[in-house]
C-alpha cells in the first residue's frame, strides 16, 4: 500500500509531539500523608496554646487568691484600729469623768480647808456657800482687826481672788460680816496630763 503525507513534514512532528505529552500521575497516599501531618501541627499548636493558656489562668487565679487573702487582712487591720480608736475615746471620757468628779468632790473640801488655816483668832464662821467658783462666807468676830486680818489673809492666798468684804453690823458682843470671792483650786496636774496623753496616743493611732 502506498502512503501518502498529506501533512507534511511539520504537521508530522506535531502529531508526535503531542503523543509524547503525558499527564502527571496523582498519588492519593502522598496527599493523605501530608493532610495528616498538617492536621497533626495544627493539634499540638492548639494543645500548646491551651496549655499554656492554663499556666497563666492558674498564676492569674493564685494572685487573685493572694490580693483576697491581702484584702481580708486588711480589713481586719483596720477594723481593729478602729475598735481601738473606739476604746480609746471611751478611756479618755472615763477618765475625764473621774477628773471632774474628783475635782468637784475635792473643791468644797479643799475651800474648807484652805479657809479654816487662813481664818484669824476671834473669828467664827456662820455660812459657808459655793457656786460656780463663787464663794460667800458669813461669819462673826469679836473685833474689826480680826475681820481686817482674815481678809488680808484671803487676798494672800493663791486660792482666791476678787475678795470683797461687806460688814453686816455690830450686835455688842460680836461683828457679823459678810466676804464673797472667787474660789480657784489647783488642778492636779497627774491626772489633767493622763488625759491630755491619752487623747494624744488616739490621735496618733489614726
Amino acid at each position: 500500500m502506498i502512503r501518502i503525507n498529506l501533512l507534511g513534514k511539520e504537521a508530522e512532528a506535531q502529531a508526535k509531539g503531542l503523543r509524547a505529552i503525558q499527564l502527571p500521575e496523582l498519588s492519593l497516599g502522598t496527599n493523605q500523608a501530608g493532610i495528616a501531618a498538617m492536621f497533626t501541627v495544627a493539634l499540638l499548636v492548639i494543645a500548646l496554646s491551651w496549655w499554656m493558656q492554663s499556666r497563666q489562668l492558674g498564676r492569674v487565679r493564685v494572685e487573685l487568691a493572694g490580693l483576697k487573702a491581702e484584702e481580708a487582712r486588711l480589713q481586719e487591720v483596720s477594723a481593729g484600729v478602729h475598735r481601738l480608736r473606739e476604746r480609746t475615746e471611751r478611756m479618755r471620757q472615763k477618765l475625764q469623768v473621774i477628773v471632774e468628779l474628783k475635782a468637784n468632790q475635792s473643791g468644797p473640801v479643799m475651800l474648807l480647808d484652805q479657809v479654816s488655816r487662813l481664818m484669824s483668832d476671834g473669828l467664827w464662821l456662820t455660812r459657808l456657800e459655793l457656786s460656780d467658783g463663787e464663794v460667800t462666807i458669813r461669819g462673826a468676830a469679836l473685833s474689826d482687826v480680826a475681820i481686817a486680818d482674815f481678809v488680808d489673809h484671803l487676798e494672800g492666798s493663791t486660792y482666791f481672788d476678787s475678795v470683797f468684804l461687806r460688814t453686816l453690823g455690830d450686835s455688842g458682843d460680836a461683828l457679823s460680816f459678810q466676804i464673797t470671792l472667787r474660789f480657784e483650786p489647783v488642778r492636779e496636774t497627774p491626772a489633767t496630763e493622763s488625759v491630755a496623753a491619752l487623747a494624744a496616743a488616739g490621735g496618733g493611732a489614726s
